[in-house]
């Protein structure tokens, strides 16, 4: 997958339930109503982690909802250490110009 712009990235980091762009469901847990979304690059991996909520306004529902960003480099530091935006995202994606990912 190459990317052609910023319109292009953000699209794909948007998108990061979809198991075909090499996106995946790398962890869940019930319990604390947390998953998080994961894909590899050739230097790090990208990971969306999303929370479940409840949202009371214009009318009361359950949805899912990005928490944090994650851009790990380093997988003996801290995991938190790896925390990030999404901004950050795109412009780790604009690294691989002109590269297939």
């Amino acid at each position: 997958m190459i990317f052609k712009n910023d319109k292009e990235r953000g699209e794909f980091l948007d998108d990061y339930r979809n198991e075909q762009n090499g996106w995946y469901l790398w962890k869940e847990d019930d319990d604390i109503n947390r998953k998080m979304w994961r894909r590899d690059l050739p230097d790090c991996a990208l990971i969306v982690e999303e929370q479940r909520i409840t949202y009371r306004w214009p009318a009361e529902h359950v949805a899912w909802a990005v928490a944090h960003w994650y851009i790990i480099t380093d997988w003996e530091a801290p995991f938190a250490d790896g925390q990030a935006s999404r901004s950050q995202a795109l412009a780790k994606l604009k690294e691989y110009r002109g590269r297939s990912i």
